[in-house]
């Protein structure tokens, strides 16, 4: 049941007035201090045009989910960080305090909860589908490579922006820089990027259809993109 906040839509209203609701959320208060492994930061604070409300951080897996409020677009919004991989959660777009409320109570505890535990029922079919959670090649990636970490591999995606999944992330969280491996689901392609120093760089080295063409890339261009990258830091 939602809290009696009394609260009017966003639209038009400043940032100062936004604060201000903010501030009087019940709601807040209630969040429980600890959740799956998540600890409650309760921040309150401006940066730039957003005022971040709250974050759930778990520091060791590297993953927070954070409610905060965008004045350039009149949006209450979740930001999802997975190591270096960052994306707003659409789901959770609303135009007032009220509607922020109640998809965050039907969908917080569920995000979190997936955030935390990898959840096979939650990948989409095309992922099952080409077979990516029990794709062998997997038990073949080595732990480290060029002082590159693997953070996710496939036998555990993460669902990322527009149609893609994250199947592979060698990052160096240091240098704030990785390599992911991706499959966008409405192309039906792999695909790599880069970040360096966080500053995303399309590559084609890994452009494939199919998981035994990908395994032919990795094979022969794994090691040395990374190492390239590593040059570059």
């Amino acid at each position: 049941m939602l809290t009696n906040i009394g609260i009017e839509e966003s639209e038009g209203q400043s940032m100062e007035k936004i604060i201000e609701q903010v501030a009087e959320w019940e709601f807040l208060k209630k969040f429980p201090q600890e959740i799956f492994g998540f600890t409650l930061i309760n921040e309150l604070m401006t940066c730039g045009s957003q005022y971040r409300i709250f974050t759930y951080n778990n520091q060791q897996a590297r993953r927070s989910f954070t409610g905060l409020y965008d004045e350039a677009t009149k949006d209450f919004l979740v930001r999802i960080v997975i190591g270096l991989t960052e994306f707003c959660d659409i789901t959770f777009f609303t135009p007032d305090l009220a509607a922020f409320e109640k998809v965050l109570t039907e969908r917080m505890e569920k995000t979190l909860r997936q955030l935390a535990i990898f959840d096979p029922s939650s990948v989409c079919t095309q992922i099952t589908s080409k077979k990516v959670l029990e794709w062998p090649y997997s038990a073949k990636l080595p732990a480290q490579i060029a002082g590159f970490t693997l953070f996710i591999s496939p036998e555990k995606p993460i669902k990322a922006l527009n149609g893609s999944y994250v199947i592979m992330d060698y990052s160096d969280f240091a240098a704030e820089s990785n390599l992911t491996i991706n499959y966008n689901i409405f192309r039906d392609e792999f695909f790599g990027e880069i970040r360096l120093k966080r500053v995303p760089i399309m590559i084609t080295a890994f452009d494939s259809r199919t998981l035994p063409d990908l395994e032919t890339k990795l094979n022969d261009n794994l090691i040395p993109t990374l190492e390239n990258v590593r040059l570059k830091l």
